[in-house]
């Protein structure tokens, strides 16, 4: 049995981050508050157990722990989600679901798996975000439908039944989990996701849907298909939707920021921005060039960053 941690240092947190890629739940003691920047919504659902010798720490640990199994009757899922970087890292997380969880992965027969234990692979020509993804809604027999990325993972046995709970509950047109960042994530990605998902009592509502986990019933998305898009699918359906945060539900899932990856998200997805007919979040290139001098104060390394990520709206959004 594998010890607990009772540090998160980087040694640890190198630990955690390889046994949360093989799917080895590992147990937390902490010795003292959480060191900075790391926050407690963000590490409980990380682990198996989490408790901390600080008080409101221990107490902070245990809201915002990953949703357990309650193990009765649940409606059924379809998870669908591309994959083209090998086997997706989630599919045991879904199918250790308190819900039946069928997975349909879609692979593009050039890149992604061509078989993957547990989880139903098809091999599809593949057509942008939108046509591909409403194009699998056709292959789904259970009530609900769940669209995330073959580098997410769900956190704890509940999660799907949170999800599930919360859409019935508010009546929305669709729900997104809380994304929770890896556990070697840089400060700017903590901020980010911190803002993007918060960690804030019960659900609210949020201005688009994101398929990095988010869950329909199939209904909605036969009456209303997604998009014929490239890009930006999610953000596209969302116009005059609801959509509600189910804060109590975390996914596992952030990227490196690396500087070619960034211009070319931002650039392809701000291009799909301006085809919606939305304006520009980086009107001119001087602009740009000065909202990236203020990543200093995260560190020179961050500058370059950010500068890719501005350059990439701005050219985006000329489109």
């Amino acid at each position: 049995m594998t010890r607990p941690l009772t540090t998160l240092d980087s040694r640890s947190i190198g630990l955690l981050d390889e046994a949360l890629r093989f799917g080895a739940p590992l147990d937390l003691r902490l010795e003292g508050p959480l060191p900075a920047p790391l926050e407690a919504p963000e590490v409980a659902p990380l682990f198996r157990s989490a408790r901390s010798t600080d008080p409101s720490t221990d107490a902070a640990l245990q809201r915002w722990s990953a949703p357990a199994a309650r193990w009765a009757p649940g409606p059924a899922v379809t998870a669908v989600l591309p994959a083209s970087r090998g086997r997706p890292i989630g599919i045991g997380a879904l199918r250790g679901q308190d819900v039946p969880v069928r997975v349909l992965v879609l692979a593009n027969g050039r890149h992604g798996p061509q078989r993957v234990d547990g989880a139903e692979v098809r091999v599809v020509p593949w057509r942008g975000h939108g046509t591909t993804r409403q194009a699998a809604v056709a292959e789904v027999e259970t009530p609900y439908v769940l669209f995330t990325v073959d580098d997410a993972v769900v956190l704890g046995a509940g999660c799907i039944r949170r999800m599930i709970e919360t859409l019935e509950s508010t009546g929305a047109d669709a729900v997104v989990a809380r994304q929770v960042p890896w556990p070697s994530a840089d400060r700017v990605t903590r901020e980010r996701l911190r803002a993007w998902t918060p960690a804030r009592p019960g659900p609210r509502d949020v201005s688009q849907v994101d398929h990095v986990c988010a869950l329909y019933r199939t209904r909605t998305l036969r009456d209303s298909p997604l998009p014929d898009v490239p890009i930006a699918e999610d953000l596209a359906w969302s116009r005059s939707r609801r959509v509600v945060l189910a804060p109590d539900a975390p996914v596992l899932h952030s990227h490196a920021r690396r500087v070619r990856a960034l211009w070319a998200r931002e650039r392809a997805t701000h291009a799909q921005r301006r085809r919606l007919g939305m304006s520009s979040t980086v009107p001119s290139l001087g602009g740009a060039l000065v909202q990236a001098l203020g990543a200093v104060r995260h560190g020179p390394r961050e500058v370059p960053r950010h500068l890719a990520e501005l350059l990439g709206q701005w050219w985006g959004g000329r489109a």
